[in-house]
């Protein structure tokens, strides 16, 4: 049952009587005056009940549990003096060098942990991977494995001898071959990785003539320390450079290459290890355990997918104010009456179902009028009904779908392509995003499909039916489907949903093509690793690739990373209505199990909105809000590393006509159990139903 309250202040209970009094009064002149127009009383509003709470318990997660990533690289010598240095076994034909790498990434492997992965260099004049796979151009990839078999190949190829040895193309090739490695590595990981380099040689540098400025012991240090340095930019949790020599028997040129090598080991972090001639070779003065990092809750926050606060999607105001029939809960012209969701049939839209034409009632609410103006104004949230971003507002006055995403289905979501309009996206051009081109479809032989796309030898059966690798769209070996007919191949749906599939590698709500217009990490969930995942900032108009917490960008007392939390405006002052909208939050430690901490949290005044009737589907629409949190956790020696992150979602619906809520107390609890990972998260599983 929801309470009304008396809309008028003590000053409009006088004002109202003195009218009741002045009424009276003029009764005479009002019969015989048929001019005069009386107004009515203006009815008390009730009050909204629109709010939610969310409240629940959660824990950090467990070391022993996790996957702590590992990478060994060894930078064997294996210029022409190890000959004499290091010889095969007469036996076995092995050397000492192969048989110290074999043995210890074998006792690795037989460990069996997670994450751990082993490369190999061999150096002499030239430096190049003995692991590495090519592609199909010729360039290696793959710097780093966990196969035996090419972890023994690339071992025997340390046999091989040849030439000089020049430790600048070694330490080169080992920065390229980790550069590689990090780029390509989850964000969230780094701060839980161990990397580790085993250098190995049996002298000083000896290089050709024209190289001799790689004899430089200033070069070879700085080679080293930008090993270091780079490790450090990626926050990896740990790194050491360890250093081996082979003695030649020749003291003046051993006592010069112990102590160059010895000096790279203090440079690099790591340990230096001498060993004589006849002395058994081994690398276990190197600390090669994976590690055990203890974390803490660094941030838990969340926002309804279906507010949208952003001063850029509000209209600029018509001067005289005019009824423009924007609409909020509750007024008599809620919308232009004109106004539809999606484009005509003829402007392309081959790939996805745009859903049907929406045409807004006079009750359809486009924002929440908090300062009662009948126009949109900072601060007040507007309502998205498909949770893409981009308002209902706007979606209705540029002509796309309230009810999807992406409505052209070419991978950028609507809210991403009206942003960059300027750039030449068209959120209702399917062909100008390039993630993904549609091909014609031909149909040479009219079996109603189109032709293969791919048909590379020539037998007449689709290259993704014999190759497992290749997936189809269908069991028939189709990998071409042209469903609406316009003679454009449809974008992949392998899963059927009726959505287009693009690559979302990260799991975290954005697809690898918007995030390369974005400039986000395709790997990480949180590129800046300000504790704000990317799809948040972007939902609130902060840099995602900049730590900007910290910054105000609307100069309205606030930082950044308060109003993402408090799910208000970043870009516009809204200090007069922020106490209606700004989300409260409690955070309590409740309990400390060996390494894990659990929590108690709360948040509340989180504001609901009746979304769009949509007859096709219970969600999005139907009066349905969905909720999204997430909880951030960071090693706790490391509070600056980018955070790992999980997900919890809850659906709350909500409708204004007398205030109904579900669920009715308008608060829901989560367990730990609710919090799943960002890389498995898929709200249509995960989301928690009333």
């Amino acid at each position: 049952m929801h309470q009304r309250h008396k809309s008028g202040s003590r000053l409009q209970n006088v004002m109202g009587q003195l009218w009741l009094f002045v009424l009276l009064v003029a009764l005479p002149a009002l019969v015989t005056c048929t001019e005069a127009k009386l107004e009515p009383i203006p009815r008390e509003i009730g009050t909204r009940d629109d709010k939610l709470e969310i409240t629940g318990s959660i824990c950090t997660s467990e070391p022993d549990t996790l996957v702590f990533p590992l990478r060994l690289l060894f930078v064997v010598d294996t210029s022409s003096s190890m000959i004499v240095v290091d010889p095969p076994d007469p036996i076995t034909g092995e050397t000492n060098r192969e048989r110290a790498v074999r043995e210890t990434w074998t006792r690795l492997l037989e460990q069996s942990p997670e994450g751990v992965e082993v490369g190999i260099i061999r150096f002499s004049a030239e430096s190049q991977s003995t692991v590495a796979i090519a592609d199909a151009d010729g360039i290696p990839q793959n710097y780093f494995t966990a196969d035996p078999d090419r972890l023994a190949e690339g071992t025997a190829a340390l046999r091989e001898v040849s030439r000089t040895t020049n430790y600048i193309n070694a330490l080169g090739e080992a920065y390229y071959e980790i550069r590689n490695e990090l780029i390509n590595a989850e964000l969230e990981s780094l701060p839980l990785s161990k990397y580790i380099v085993i250098f190995l040689s049996d002298g000083v540098p000896n290089v050709d003539a024209s190289d001799a400025r790689d004899l430089s012991r200033d070069r070879i240090m700085a080679s080293v320390r930008a090993l270091r340095e780079l490790t450090n930019t990626f926050r990896v949790g740990d790194f050491s450079f360890h250093t081996a020599f082979l003695a030649s028997g020749q003291a003046v040129i051993d006592q010069e290459a112990q102590g160059l090598l010895r000096e790279m080991a203090r440079v690099g972090g790591g340990n230096f290890r001498n060993f004589p001639s006849g002395e058994e070779l081994n690398f276990l003065f190197a600390e090669l355990t994976v590690l055990r990092r203890v974390f803490t809750l660094e941030r838990i926050g969340a926002f309804n997918t279906n507010v949208v606060m952003d001063r850029n999607q509000i209209p600029a105001r018509p001067d005289p104010v005019e009824d423009v029939g924007l609409g909020d809960v509750g007024d008599a012209d809620a919308s232009r009456e004109d106004a539809t969701a999606v484009p005509d049939d003829d402007v392309g839209v081959s790939d996805v179902d745009a859903g049907p034409v929406v045409v807004p009632g006079p009750q359809t609410p486009l924002f929440i009028d908090l300062t009662k103006s009948g126009y949109p104004e900072c601060g007040e949230p507007l309502i998205d009904t498909d949770g893409d971003g981009l308002s209902d507002l706007v979606e209705l006055e540029i002509g796309t779908s309230p009810f999807l995403r992406d409505t052209d289905g070419d991978g950028l979501n609507d809210f991403l392509e009206w942003q960059f309009r300027e750039s030449g996206l068209d959120a209702l051009n399917p062909r100008d995003s390039q993630c993904y081109v549609p091909s014609p479809c031909v149909d040479s032989n009219n079996d109603g499909y189109c032709d293969c796309l791919l048909d590379a030898n020539l037998d007449g059966i689709c290259d993704c039916v014999s190759n497992p690798n290749i997936a189809c769209l269908d069991d028939l070996g189709h990998d071409c489907l042209d469903l609406d007919e316009d003679g454009l191949c449809d974008c992949p749906d392998l899963d059927g949903d009726g959505y287009c599939d693009y690559s979302d590698r990260t799991g975290d709500g954005m697809h690898d093509c918007e995030e390369v217009l974005y400039g986000t990490s395709q790997r990480g969930v949180d590129s800046d690793g300000d504790g704000y995942p990317d799809i948040v900032e972007i939902r609130f108009q902060t840099d995602p690739v900049r730590n900007d917490a910290q910054d105000d960008l609307d100069l309205d007392g606030v930082p950044n990373g308060i109003e993402i939390q408090a799910a208000t405006d970043p870009n516009c002052n809204d200090s007069r209505i922020r106490s209606q909208t700004a989300y409260r939050y409690q955070l309590q430690q409740i309990s400390q199990e060996g390494n894990k901490t659990c929590y108690e949290f709360g948040v509340s005044n989180i504001t609901l909105v009746p979304t769009m009737s949509n007859p096709d589907a219970v969600y999005p629409g139907n009066n349905w809000n969905r909720v999204l949190l997430y909880a951030g956790e960071v090693p706790f020696d490391d509070p600056r590393a980018s955070g790992r992150f999980r997900f919890a979602c809850v659906m709350v619906n909500y409708n204004p006509d007398g205030s109904y809520k579900n669920p009715p107390s308008g608060r829901v609890r989560l367990s730990e159990a609710d919090f799943v990972e960002v890389g498995t998260f898929d709200p249509d599983l995960h989301c928690i139903w009333p």
